[in-house]
């Protein structure tokens, strides 16, 4: 299949007199500058800019003299006007000369495998390929069939493109091929796109040797012919729920209806009748480049059961739990960076609850979802690598923080506090008094890449009491904490430079090492002021 991309200079020769000529006093006159000079004004052009041309059509001056309207990079005349001609190159991965391998991944007899421990460690294939302006294609989205070798096996691929990712679902069937679609967002278009495709688990750093990973064809289609409807940039996909509802994905009880909504309109309404009950709905969000929109969040109207929790999923994670005041509200949640620049799955969602009691038990809940929309919300700022490092996000008032929590009940805490910051106003705070605890706080970061200052890094303070019962640690980590820093003490871990621009979840934990039942006196920690960066001490490679 032809592929027509355009890349070219103009050449614009002018005319001139002498190239110097000297004054009197032996200076060089260089005459001032030239005048500004348009080459459509001594050869016909067809256009200015863009917007002059057909649709999927640019204004080129590559060809020369002059400037012509002509199919967009990716697009190919084929009689009818522009056509979407495909991407990448070989995408069924038969000819592997447009594709560069790294590492453990191998590509051989039109598939790309990896095993063991080259699912984890960065492995990849790729290729760049020059991608039309996001304002004169049509929606895209992309293709991947991939399967893995065994049942337990996690293993699934994850796509980068141009340095932002998204991780796919995990695939049980081992026999035959499933393919999956998304639609691509605003990083895949635009000039030189790189397409990366990695391998991945939940179990990483390191994977099951006998684990297998294939991939067997990726391309980019038009969204139309998969038949998917993709948001424009910076949108969410019926985010006022009052298309047809085929937007959305209803999950338990879960639906969209009419006159429950802000303003008694149309929203998705959420219900659960018993402890094991769930209720979910998901739909598409497209977010931009951060050159498009900073600090990006989630603005929605919702409302729900009195002091019942609604989860909130975007770009494979948890944004912080909301609990309901039993009154109607607008809320805004920010959004973390790895999410920026592709389209995502989003998810509204209340999980089932079977540790308050039997399965069966009652447990009513009822929430509404309406106006979802994406923001710019300063208060997020814009970190390329972290949300909410200092932990001070919970204390403004305006936006929740930026960490997931779990653990503690009666046997201990983990949350946001102040009074005992490094610096600023508020530190995480975490305290047990009794085992079988696990508590932990969870965020995404990205990995920088590695840079003259060194590879990259996660940086922390913490300061932790003799705390004879109980180890304080981070995943990624060195190991358990030393105990006994009478201030904070800063931590440096370096980061896998192999994994640069991916996203990785960062984890503080506190757990006790005793038997279940026995009790302490509490004991407590703190974290404060994380930053992902690089260090001289890392490595670079």
């Amino acid at each position: 299949m032809a592929r027509v991309c355009l890349i070219g200079c103009l050449f614009l020769v002018i005319g001139c007199g002498d190239a110097t000529s000297t004054n009197g006093d032996g200076g060089i006159d260089d005459g001032g500058p030239l005048p500004d000079a348009d080459i459509c004004d001594t050869v016909e052009c067809e256009c200015d800019e863009d917007d002059d041309c057909a649709e999927h059509e640019i204004c080129d001056s590559s060809s020369g003299p002059g400037r012509v309207c002509a199919c967009a990079p990716a697009y190919e005349d084929r009689g009818s006007g522009c056509e979407f001609a495909g991407a990448p190159l070989a995408p069924g991965f038969d000819d592997p000369a447009p594709w560069t391998t790294s590492g453990g991944a191998v590509l051989d007899a039109g598939e790309v495998m990896w095993s063991g421990d080259a699912i984890c460690d960065g492995s990849s294939i790729s290729q760049t390929f020059t991608m039309p302006s996001y304002g004169r294609a049509e929606p895209l989205a992309f293709q991947i069939t991939y399967r893995n070798n065994r049942e337990s096996s996690d293993a699934r691929p994850q796509v980068g493109i141009n340095e932002s990712w998204s991780r796919l679902p995990r695939r049980f069937s081992l026999s035959s091929f499933a393919t999956q679609e998304l639609c691509l967002g605003e990083a895949g278009f635009g000039g030189d796109v790189e397409f990366r495709i990695d391998g991945h688990s939940g179990f990483c750093p390191s994977s099951e040797t006998s684990d297998e990973l294939i991939v067997d064809r990726f391309e980019v289609v038009r969204a139309e012919d998969v038949g998917f409807e993709c948001p424009d940039a910076g949108f969410v996909l019926d985010g006022d729920f009052e298309g047809d509802g085929t937007a959305w994905s209803p999950i338990g009880d879960a639906s969209i209806q009419d006159g429950v909504g802000q303003d008694g309109t149309r929203a998705a309404r959420l219900q659960t009748a018993t402890l094991c009950s769930t209720a979910a709905m998901t739909g598409v969000v497209s977010l931009p480049v951060s050159t498009t929109m900073a600090s990006q969040a989630l603005r929605f109207y919702w409302n729900g059961t009195f002091a019942r929790a609604l989860q909130v999923r975007v770009a494979d994670v948890f944004v912080p739990e909301l609990t309901a005041s039993g009154v109607a509200t607008v809320s805004t949640v920010c959004l973390p960076p790895h999410s920026r620049g592709l389209a995502r799955e989003i998810t509204f969602a209340l999980p089932s609850t079977p540790g308050m009691g039997m399965c069966g038990d009652p447990d009513v809940r009822d929430f509404i979802v309406d106006t979802v929309e994406v923001v710019s919300e300063p208060e997020c700022g814009d970190d390329p690598f972290i949300l909410d490092g200092d932990f001070e996000l919970a204390m403004s008032g305006t936006v929740p923080g930026g960490w997931r929590f779990s653990g503690g009940g009666t046997r201990g805490t983990v949350g946001v506090v102040t009074g005992n910051a490094q610096s600023g106003d508020a530190s995480l705070r975490l305290t047990a008094h009794e085992q079988c605890v696990f508590l932990s706080a969870r965020a995404t970061m990205v990995v920088p890449k590695p840079d003259a200052t060194g590879g990259p890094a996660v940086k922390y303070f913490y300061r932790v009491d003799d705390n004879p019962e109980t180890t304080l640690e981070s995943r990624p980590g060195n190991g358990p904490l030393p105990e006994g820093t009478a201030a904070f003490v800063e931590e440096t871990v370096c980061l896998n430079p192999a994994l640069a621009t991916q996203p990785q979840e960062l984890v503080f934990t506190m757990q006790p090492s005793g038997p279940c039942g026995g009790t302490f006196p509490e004991e407590e920690a703190f974290m404060d002021n994380v930053r992902v960066t690089t260090d001289p001490a890392c490595p670079s490679e």
